[in-house]
């Protein structure tokens, strides 16, 4: 059975399952058993691996929101907190790595699935960690690329947005962050049809990932062609985006607008 045969029965990425036979993500229960299915595993071996799945000791802070978020976003985030270098653009909505609590909270109050109060916490909790790459040790090299619709949609109201704002304005200052804004006077651009983001790491042999969101799931194109179609687009993106500084400048002026 192929890498590609086996991810496609199991439901999960090609990508997903090249690092868990390489032991550089924690594999979760529930893709265990798909695994463990999927190559016809007996009862015996079945019962030995799922019991040691559970007992075993995961890695990534995100396992303990097992619950809480989807199978396909705890796959990205393990992606992301490995990631060498981190490429994002974002259309309409601030990008997780960017996002105040506030204007993370009013994001899934407006949503298109209705949360509970706690439910919402959880998850705001998810993305507020997940920005915790941006100031460790050894962070990657983050280069993201919103529209100007990003910094002018008040999600939040006026107040959140200002704050919002203001955060983006200090992460733009971080030695490995450049932060561009693309404005409307381009008009017509590669990043028409939505948002995505190119993963890339410091191993020369593992391929980039690229994470697409959609209201119908989380996609990870993994043909080379669509790879580099990815690449290519964020490549013309930044071209036609302000340059980092000129693109601060008017990130703070919108919020002055605010104020």
């Amino acid at each position: 059975m192929t890498i590609e045969q086996a991810a496609a029965a199991a439901g999960i990425s090609m990508s997903h399952l090249s690092r868990v036979e390489r032991a550089q993500v924690g594999v979760r229960l529930p893709v265990v058993k798909m695994l463990l299915a999927t190559y016809g595993a007996d009862a015996e071996t079945t019962a030995y691996l799922t019991e040691v799945a559970k007992e075993a000791s995961q890695r990534g802070w995100w396992h303990k929101y097992a619950g809480s978020i989807p199978e396909q976003y705890a796959t990205f985030i393990g992606f992301e907190a490995e990631a060498d270098q981190i490429w994002s653009f974002d259309a309409s909505t601030m990008p997780g790595l960017l996002q105040t609590e506030d204007y993370a909270r009013a994001m899934f109050q407006g949503g298109a699935t209705r949360y509970s109060d706690d439910e919402i916490a959880r998850r705001v909790e998810v993305r507020v960690q997940r920005q915790e790459i941006l100031t460790r040790d050894d962070p990657p090299k983050v280069w993201i690329v919103l529209d100007e619709a990003v910094i002018r949609r008040q999600v939040g109201g006026p107040a959140t947005l200002y704050d919002q704002l203001r955060h983006i304005s200090e992460v733009a200052a971080l030695p490995h962050v450049d932060i561009q804004v693309l404005p409307f006077a381009v008009g017509a651009h590669p990043g028409t049809p939505g948002s995505f983001i190119v993963l890339r790491f410091a191993e020369p042999t593992d391929p980039p990932v690229v994470y697409i969101e959609t209201m119908a799931g989380d996609l990870y194109p993994e043909s080379q062609a669509d790879i580099n179609s990815a690449i290519l687009a964020f490549d013309r993106l930044r071209a036609m985006a302000l340059s980092p500084d000129d693109s601060t400048a008017v990130i703070r002026q919108v919020a002055k607008e605010l104020k």
